[in-house]
């Protein structure tokens, strides 16, 4: 399957409602390195410097000689313009022993290549195709695309079921907050939805030639779909059908998982990242959460160094996801690799040992050069690249001495490449804490006896780390919505200004002005969390100010104030005759001057109605009236004068 050729020019080739934009697959040559091997929709647009991007890194750098399956997310720009958008890949990489090969392994993956992050979705998604494509080959990229594409328009934040190469998956959507629109209603808290409404479509285009191996059957375990069917297959030539799946025997519909009951049974989601369990991703950090939720509503940028990719990768997108709802404005990659062509300005960006939260970067990496490339960062945070001695010292959800995080704070010359590997994760900064771990979420927590971890290990399916991912998701994300309370004077008409709200006005006149000082003066601290009243808050809400997340989601809310203020005069307008809109409310007609300044105001919203689009032809026709309406009682007053 060729590539499009270097540096044409973009073509419009279809992207899904699902933002699907390709597939591609990645292979290792020995003799040009990590090339691109495959791509679907040879038509979709990718550019030189996105198809390199997808060769560096979705093999990734590792002494890690395991074999078997890793997946991972990486974020890369869509071309090599610094200020170009971003595009999401979903990795399912394999390594396997192969003695034909000079280097003894098989290194090869599957690229899901999305314009929007659902990581959940294609995470899935993955877990179905991946196994495919080690069977069939590049053969099912078309059959894969072409069903994703005829999936419907997403319905949010309940279950869905969805048809996915004979099979089905479940998933909930994410609606995800956008800025730009002020009209959209996010994090709204609506009713829970039940498991068993699900948006049920059509199964994909199939034959009926058969079952498909590893299909979704109850005796198909886990294993089976993540660590792959065997390149030996028989029947992977049956797997497609002239363009679609061969349908397996099975017509029941899975059920949601129980992560997807309790994502669906609270507010929907407003930001990416909130799938993604911050128990699961953290396993032995839990009481450092609250100092990275620290780092995070306050710009500090963050490198996390793990032997796995999946693991820097999934601590990346928690890490972005511990501030919810509030929308994560910084740069991060979840997994990061040298050849990156904008890897100088990323190492440029923070590496004098002093913050900058304008250029905030959060970068995950497998490879340990980075400790020595970024040796200047502000902070770090290192998984064990050693595994534990012995089994007494093997680290266990209870086992508080040997899986607690060391926390070492540094100076502005100490470089983060100093320290040797070690079997405990250590987070490296140089900034205070301001933030006291609550030892109640902690107490709740819930732990099976005994359990071992390692990084490897895949535990994001067991229910009590499902219970303890709710738990702190729940935890953070109300942590995060106190700690803006203090904000909400602002998003409203400013009562010191003694204003009565009548048609006409302009809100955004009369909306409180922010500043720090008077700000940081009207907030009582005994009304804070208790994690922030006892530290300090002054230094802490000064950070997130400064940090990349304020401004863009201070003038989104004071826009949808406006926005909302301003409807909401559209449909009492029509309701008002202009002989009442000439009385004040004791029913006494206005003064001139009053008038004078009302009539401003109505041509101010009349030009502004008339640039809608479409127009509203009935608001436009009672704005008129009042308009007409006051330029007469002008015109009496005048010539009563005279």
């Amino acid at each position: 399957m060729a590539m499009p050729t270097s540096n044409r020019a973009r073509m419009a080739g279809p992207v899904s409602a699902y933002s699907l934009l390709a597939l591609a697959t990645v292979v290792f040559d020995i003799d040009s390195g990590q090339r691109l091997d495959a791509l679907y929709p040879p038509t979709c647009g990718l550019s030189e410097s996105a198809q390199k991007s997808i060769a560096h890194l979705a093999l990734p750098h590792s002494n890690n000689q395991d074999e078997g399956d890793t997946q991972f997310t990486v974020r890369f720009r869509q071309s090599s313009d610094k200020d170009a958008a971003f595009l999401y890949g979903f990795v399912l990489f394999r390594q396997q022993r192969d003695a034909s090969r000079m280097r003894g392994y098989l290194q090869k993956a599957l690229v899901l290549v999305s314009e929007k992050p659902y990581v959940d979705l294609y995470d899935r998604v993955l877990r179905v195709a991946g196994p495919l494509f080690f069977t069939a080959g590049a053969q099912v990229l078309q059959a894969l695309y072409d069903g994703i594409y005829r999936w419907p328009t997403p319905t949010f934040g309940s279950p869905v079921v969805l048809p996915l190469a004979g099979t089905h998956i479940t998933c909930i959507i994410p609606q995800l907050v956008d800025y730009a629109n002020v009209d959209a209603s996010f994090d709204l808290e609506s009713p829970p939805s039940s498991p068993s409404d699900h948006f049920i479509i059509e199964n994909d285009a199939f034959s009926p030639a058969g079952e498909i191996p590893g299909s979704s059957d109850e005796d198909a375990s886990q294993d089976e779909l993540e660590n792959g069917i065997d390149d030996a297959n028989e029947e992977a030539a049956s797997l497609v059908k002239e363009g679609g799946f061969a349908m397996g025997n099975t017509t029941k519909l899975p059920s949601p998982s129980f992560g997807d009951i309790l994502l669906s049974k609270r507010s929907q989601q407003a930001t990416a990242f909130e799938s993604i369990g911050l128990y699961s991703s953290f396993v032995g950090l839990e009481n450092s959460l609250w100092f990275l939720w620290q780092l995070a509503i306050t710009g500090e940028s963050l490198v996390i160094l793990s032997p796995h990719a999946r693991t820097c990768s999934q601590a990346t997108l928690a890490f972005a996801s511990l501030i919810s709802p509030l929308k994560f404005q910084g740069d991060y990659r979840p997994y990061y690799a040298l050849y990156e062509t904008d890897f100088d300005e990323i190492t440029r960006r923070q590496n004098s040992s002093v913050s900058r939260p304008n250029e905030m970067t959060v970068v995950g990496t497998t490879n340990p050069f980075f400790m020595k490339a970024l040796s200047r960062w502000p902070n770090a945070l290192i998984f064990p690249f050693l595994s534990p001695s012995n089994t007494k010292d093997a680290r266990s959800v209870n086992d508080g001495d040997s899986s607690e995080c060391i926390s070492v704070r540094l100076k502005k010359k100490v470089d983060l490449d100093t320290f040797e590997p070690s079997e405990r994760a250590r987070v490296l900064r140089r900034c205070s804490s301001y933030m006291t771990p609550d030892a109640t979420v902690l107490r709740q927590l819930v732990s099976p006896r005994e359990v071992y971890i390692t990084q490897t290990a895949s535990l994001e399916d067991d229910p009590y780390v499902t219970i303890n991912n709710a738990i702190l998701r729940k935890h953070f994300r109300k942590l995060t919505k106190r700690f803006l309370e203090p904000f909400e004077q602002y998003f409203g008409i400013w009562k010191s200004t003694g204003v009565r709200p009548h048609l006409y006005m302009s809100v955004a006149e009369f909306m409180k002005p922010f500043d720090l000082q008077s700000f940081l003066s009207s907030i009582n601290p005994q009304k804070l969390p208790r994690q922030i009243r006892s530290m300090k808050w002054r230094s802490l809400y000064t950070a997130f100010i400064r940090s990349p997340h304020f401004e863009p989601w201070f003038t989104y809310r004071r826009a949808r104030c406006v926005s909302h203020f301003a409807n909401t005069m559209r449909s009492l307008r029509e309701s008002v005759s202009p002989e009442m809109l000439l009385q004040s409310a004791c029913g006494v007609e206005i003064s001139r001057e009053q008038c004078k300044q009302l009539k401003k105001e109505i041509k101010f919203a009349l030009a502004i109605e008339t640039k809608h689009e479409p127009v509203d032809s009935e608001q436009v026709r009672v704005i008129q009236a009042h308009l007409r309406a006051v330029k007469t009682r002008l015109k009496k007053g005048k010539n009563a004068r005279k």
